[in-house]
Parts: C-alpha cells; structure tokens; sequence
C-alpha cells in the first residue's frame, strides 16, 4: 500500500490516548512498515530480532517494542499491529486480482453501462457558440499583432516635419556646440563631420533602429555623433603647448 488508511477514531481510542508518547511514535513507526509490506499487522518472527534489524526495518529500538501495550502485543514471536487497516489490504488486493484477470484477457471486459457525462448540469458543449461570445485568445492575439503592424505602418510611412537636408544646417548647430563646449571639435573638422553624420542618415533613411529622425530630434541625434566622432578623429596637434578646447580659445570658434 501506499497510503497508511487509518480512521480517525484510532486518534481517540482509549489504546491511543492512554499511550506513551514514545509508544504513539513506536506505533506509527510500525504501522508504516506494515503497510508497506501489506502484512495484515503481524510482523512475523520479530521476536529475535536485535537493535540493528529493527533499526533498518522499521526505525525501531528492540526495547522500544519490547514490552506489549494498547498499540501493539506480541503474540508467541509475532509483534501484533493494532489497528491496521485489513480491509484496505483486502480490498486492493482484490482489485489487483481483478487487474491480473483483465490483464490476461486483454483488457477491461466491456461494460454496456453508458459513460457518465462529464459536463452535467451545463450547456457546455450542446448549443453553437453565439455571436457575443468572448473571443479566443488566439483570436485575440491576431487582432493585436495586426493593430501593431498597422501602427508600425503609420508611423514609419512619412515624418511629420523633414529631416535637415542641408549640411550647412548641421554645420551651423555643430559649430555652436563645440563653441558651448558640448562636442570637443575644432573649427577644421566640423565640415568633414557634418558631412559623415549627413551621410549616414542618408544610408539609413533617417532613421535611428525604427525610430525617424525628425527636425525635432535631429539636432541631439547630430550632437551624439559628433561626440563618437572626435573620439575616433582626435583634432590635430599643434606647438604641443595649448589645448584647443582650452575655454580661453574658444573665440577661435565663432558661432553662425
């Protein structure tokens, strides 16, 4: 068995209340054994056996079951579960008997027992899905990939306002960002910049990932590649002396 089917009277029986506590735990111990052997309670020869052997059977001590008590006896030497459940053994050894029969016939015998429904007292199943019903989800999650696609559509069709298309335009913001001090630029590199970050945009078609760059985000959007490209284009040195992003030399930058 895989289950100790004990009632809940044993709980309140007079052998159970008037037990040691330790007697309460010998008993469980037992029981559980038992039932896993399916020995109908009797634990047969158990009366020679030593510490070691009930240690590794049932988790027992020999003098913890030595001595008989409300919840287990020795008769001659058999030790006596009380209160196991041999109905439940019988019962399932009945319906393991049944199992072997079928088993070599075939299989179940059939039954002319109509099988019961498992929908009783609903209409699930019996009338057409009507028009109001809730959608199914992947109906649901089609409708919302569409609405995504469509949106998608929408926005990447035109910009609301142009991007810049003249490099003068990005020049012009350029110069007065390195005079701010925001980009590290030199007066002869802003030119070559403003005409790579013009020619990048064009490959991408003014888009950043899937995002358009409009006349609204283009100015940040130029200021970050300038940043990235005097890292990779550092100005060229001059005495060794001064340095051209020195604040004092910023009047060589005039702003247009």
């Amino acid at each position: 068995m895989e289950y100790i089917n004990v009632p809940l009277y044993v709980a309140r029986s007079s052998e159970y209340v008037g037990a040691e506590p330790v007697q309460r735990a010998t008993w469980f111990s037992l029981m559980a054994w038992s039932c896993d052997q399916e020995n109908m309670g009797r634990i047969a020869g158990a009366r020679s056996w030593g510490d070691r052997r009930w240690m590794q059977t049932c988790g027992v001590m020999a003098s913890e079951v030595a001595e008989s008590c409300g919840l287990f006896h020795w008769d001659g030497d058999d030790l006596i579960v009380t209160f196991y459940p041999d109905d439940a053994q019988r019962e399932i050894e009945r319906k393991r008997e049944i199992a072997r029969v079928n088993g070599r016939k075939g299989g179940r015998k059939p039954t002319s027992e109509p099988i019961p429904e498992t929908n009783v007292g609903s209409d699930i199943g019996n009338q057409a899905r009507i028009a109001n019903d809730a959608p199914l989800e992947s109906e649901k999650k089609g409708k919302e990939k569409k609405r995504k696609e469509r949106e998608v559509k929408e926005n990447n069709s035109s910009p609301s306002i142009p991007p810049p298309c003249t490099v003068e335009e990005v020049e012009a913001h350029l110069r007065s960002a390195a005079f701010a001090g925001r980009v590290r630029l030199v007066p002869d590199q802003i030119p070559d910049c403003a005409t790579a970050y013009l020619a990048k945009r064009d490959l991408t078609d003014w888009k950043r990932g899937e995002i358009p760059i409009t006349a609204v985000k283009w100015k940040s959007d130029a200021i970050n590649f300038a940043v990235s490209y005097s890292a990779n284009h550092p100005p060229p040195s001059g005495n060794g002396d001064e340095d051209p992003f020195d604040p004092k030399l910023r009047k060589n930058i005039k702003p247009q």
